[in-house]
């Protein structure tokens, strides 16, 4: 009898990329940093050291060390401004961090993204209240302006200002 895998309806994808895949899986259910390292690609290492941060934080929200949080509300800051805005971050996902997510980005060299997420945190009501609630058409165009800005990755490619940050910091991830 043949075994069908998880990618058998997916005719796009290579077998390569399906070993790449498996490895990386592995990488993450065993947290082996080793083989994390060693990972080529960065986009693989981003996504698997992106799915470790996730299951340890699941686990234990306070778990993560400051190294591990910077990263960790950094990929999901960029991960809510490409699929939806930051605003989902800043008032939907993390809104307790919207101070901590601009020192984060500078800490793992995104300044010109620091400085767009400083000015939309800037925007935003100081009562928590819903952004949409209390703007005026000026600063709903300002704020879709910064949405946008920091999509365009001002500080250049996030997965390689992560994977230089956590060699930088490897032995606290």
């Amino acid at each position: 009898m043949i075994e069908k895998d998880s990618y058998s309806g997916l005719s796009w994808i290579t077998d390569e990329m399906k070993d790449e895949i498996r490895k990386r899986d592995k990488i993450v259910n065993e947290e082996n940093m080793e083989v994390l390292f060693l990972l080529g690609d960065n986009s693989y290492f981003s996504i698997a050291l992106h799915q470790i941060l996730v299951n340890r934080f699941d686990k234990n929200p306070n778990s993560l060390n400051p190294i591990q949080l910077n990263l960790f509300l950094c990929m999901h800051l960029e991960n809510a401004g490409q699929a939806d805005s930051i605003l989902s971050f800043l008032q939907e996902w993390f809104p307790e961090q919207k101070e901590q997510i601009i020192k984060s980005l500078n800490e793992i060299g995104a300044t010109k993204s620091s400085e767009i997420i400083k000015q939309a945190v800037e925007l935003l009501p100081k009562n928590g209240s819903c952004f949409f609630e209390n703007s005026d058409e000026n600063s709903e165009i300002l704020m879709s302006k910064l949405d946008r800005d920091f999509s365009n990755y001002p500080d250049g490619s996030m997965i390689d200002l992560y994977r230089k940050y956590t060699e930088k910091h490897r032995n606290k991830i």
